[in-house]
């Protein structure tokens, strides 16, 4: 007995120790998400959002913010919400959702690991890019924000793509339309996966149907469907594309013929600095694979062109769906350039990603051992958590509430919740955790003048008033 245990272990060593590095890294990131929102790190943007939307839809209001005549889609399509509210019959809390971003993103490892596998044909290779995903800087910094429907998205390419080269073309659909359903412009990539099964795998009909309708789904969402739910309104991040154009189809015309405009704005500093960052730790072996990497264009394309900074940085989910096919196209370049110079072999090359990974991750990466660890949420407990938890408890759960970001994430389970200063005076209570941010000082200067509220809370930084 004992010799056939140790027999199966010898014989699946590279799996038993991908399954323990998974089962690892969602132990880590469970904890350190779930203790970030004990501490008051999360916020009503985004975890908070995400919550109320599961929450509103289990209770009846399907895919509902806030007021039951507003609708998720003014903000996000992110359909994937809907089908996770089942899982609040068995636990109905925000850290719901942070375990099954962990859990998903955990998963995102062993695709990883079986792309690789099935290309390069070495299992200790495998392992060592599964290794990578896990301390990828930009994935872990998607796992530690909140919760972000598209964050799911990075496994699910990976699983659609590995599909894709088993031709194994109904499970690929499935990654697919699970993909689509966690953020509008996630289509655009899903159409791409449609012009590569006709050009390439000779899927003709099945590459057309998927193209065809990724983009009149693409299409009709950030055409039709968002702005009608908005009132008539372009999506809310159209903004952060006026250099281009006020619409969606005048900014995409003036990106396609005012090339110099559209170059000048892609070879900004920032901009160079946030693509250092995400191809710096598979250490750019990406750039022997174009082909492949056209399908992180449509984000990559969408993060750089942008006026909000928040979309050149690692440290948001903005990643989410460029990730998986820097770690593809990795696998792929290791592949192409052991073709062109077989005297290279592939051993050195993984090895040398790997110091690129780990190097990335000391740099900038959030893990414990890194130079700037994302760690406040183990070292920086808040020291009246306890107390603000048991005054919050008291709000009624059918009390409208006005809250500070990092307090309405821990509200949202109602059906009208507001970020302060949005709500001070049609609310029933106001819960604010004074910071020097000049919007919480100023609101609440207001609700402390404000002769409709009384204070029935206090403690130290933390208040909380009801209307009367």
């Amino acid at each position: 007995m004992i010799k056939q245990i140790i027999g199966a272990i010898s014989k699946y060593k590279y799996e038993i120790t991908l399954f323990l590095g998974s089962a690892i890294y969602t132990l880590y990131f469970t904890v350190a998400t779930f203790l970030k929102h004990d501490n008051f790190y999360t916020g009503r943007y985004d975890l908070g959002n995400m919550d109320q939307t599961v929450w509103n839809t289990i209770h009846g209001r399907i895919f509902q913010l806030t007021d039951p005549s507003v609708s998720r889609l003014a903000a996000h399509s992110d359909f994937i919400l809907i089908l996770l509210s089942p899982l609040y019959l068995i636990w109905e809390d925000p850290k719901m959702l942070l375990l099954i971003q962990s859990l998903v993103l955990g998963f995102g490892g062993i695709f990883v690991y079986a792309i690789a596998w099935k290309i390069l044909k070495n299992k200790l290779i495998a392992l060592i890019f599964a290794f990578a995903f896990y301390i990828n800087p930009a994935v872990n910094f998607t796992n530690l924000f909140d919760f972000h429907s598209v964050t799911l998205a990075t496994t699910f390419f990976l699983g659609a793509f590995y599909f894709l080269i088993q031709k194994k073309y109904i499970p690929m659909l499935i990654f697919l339309v699970l993909a689509g359903i966690t953020k509008e412009q996630v289509w655009a990539i899903t159409a791409l996966f449609g012009a590569y099964l006709f050009l390439f795998n000779k899927q003709r009909k099945l590459g057309v149907l998927i193209f065809a309708v990724s983009v009149l789904i693409f299409y009709y969402l950030i055409w039709h469907a968002i702005p009608n739910a908005r009132g008539g309104e372009a999506h809310f991040a159209i903004e952060y594309y006026s250099d281009f154009g006020e619409t969606p189809s005048e900014i995409t015309k003036n990106i396609i013929f005012h090339p110099l405009e559209t170059l000048r704005t892609l070879f900004q500093k920032e901009q160079m600095d946030y693509l250092r960052q995400l191809f710096l730790p598979m250490g750019y072996l990406s750039v022997f694979s174009p082909l492949i990497l056209v399908f992180a264009a449509p984000d990559l394309l969408i993060n750089l062109l942008s006026q909000n900074s928040q979309l050149h940085q690692i440290y948001y989910q903005y990643s989410a769906t460029i990730t998986p096919f820097i770690f593809i196209t990795a696998i792929l370049g290791i592949k192409k350039i052991n073709e062109m110079f077989p005297f290279v072999g592939k051993g050195s090359l993984v090895i040398a990603t790997l110091l690129f990974s780990l190097l990335a991750q000391d740099s900038y990466g959030p893990l414990p051992f890194s130079n700037k660890p994302q760690d406040e949420m183990f070292k920086k407990p808040r020291e009246n958590r306890e107390v603000i938890k048991s005054a919050l408890s008291q709000i009624p759960k059918n009390a409208s509430v006005s809250a500070s970001n990092n307090i309405g994430a821990h509200l949202s389970q109602r059906q009208k919740i507001y970020t302060i200063p949005e709500g001070i005076g049609i609310t029933d209570y106001v819960a604010i955790y004074l910071s020097k941010d000049e919007k919480t000082q100023q609101s609440f200067k207001k609700v402390s003048e404000d002769g409709h509220y009384v204070l029935i809370f206090s403690n130290k930084t933390f208040y909380m008033f009801r209307k009367f």
